[in-house]
């Protein structure tokens, strides 16, 4: 780390997930704890950690879905207690109206959400959970309400791949401060997935690049 200054790093807090994503490289699902995950206790040392390596970095509290750690509150609000900011990756079909100011109390920085297609049917197929799209969108204005920025997340797969124009738009009309696309892991479930083509890497890539002008 000599001569370097680390800016963000991203912690899969769990491996529970209350959906059952096609791509997910974690193999996460269920709602029961496995072994192995830090305690709060842990948690908030490793915490401490952090802040000593890398004051002022990012935090990203991902999973899995963190919303599920019942302890997502107390180790968001130690992280911002100790220098780092912290921010929230999430597939957000549990992030309530209720749970939003609850986090964003706890100096909540910003909420990174994923969708996977404009189409309702497509995004909760490939998510697993019939009514997911919708509550997903609804999230990016609860956010917006409690003052908390967001972005929207998604991986380019065979699914969605001519979308990402449309993702793109979308993401800035409802109010994203950004759109980060990802390209897929092929571990976990995510070995069962076809890739996009080379060819198609670079079209997403150019699409990308002329979005940003």
């Amino acid at each position: 780390m000599t001569g370097s200054v680390l800016r963000l790093v991203s912690w899969n807090l769990t491996r529970c997930c209350n959906l059952r994503c096609a791509h997910c490289y974690l193999d996460a699902g269920g709602r029961v704890s496995p072994r192995g995950e830090l305690t709060t206790v842990q948690g908030k040392r490793l915490i401490d950690q952090l802040a000593d390596l890398c004051p002022g970095a990012m935090l990203v509290f991902s999973g899995g879905e963190p919303l599920l750690r019942d302890d997502l509150a107390e180790l968001l609000s130690y992280a911002a207690r100790q220098g780092l900011l912290p921010v929230l990756g999430t597939n957000a079909v549990l992030l309530t109206d209720a749970r939003m100011g609850q986090l964003a109390a706890c100096g909540l920085a910003g909420v990174g959400l994923s969708i996977d297609s404009l189409n309702p049917e497509r995004h909760d197929g490939f998510r697993g959970l019939p009514g997911a799209w919708e509550k997903t969108v609804a999230a990016i204005d609860t956010c917006l309400r409690h003052g908390v920025p967001v972005q929207v997340h998604t991986t380019a797969t065979q699914l969605n791949y001519h979308e990402l124009p449309d993702l793109i738009a979308f993401a800035a009309e409802k109010g994203a401060v950004a759109f980060n696309l990802f390209f897929l892991v092929c571990t976990g479930r995510g070995e069962q997935m076809t890739d996009i083509t080379p060819v198609e890497y670079e079209a997403a890539l150019r699409t990308l690049a002329a979005a940003q002008i």
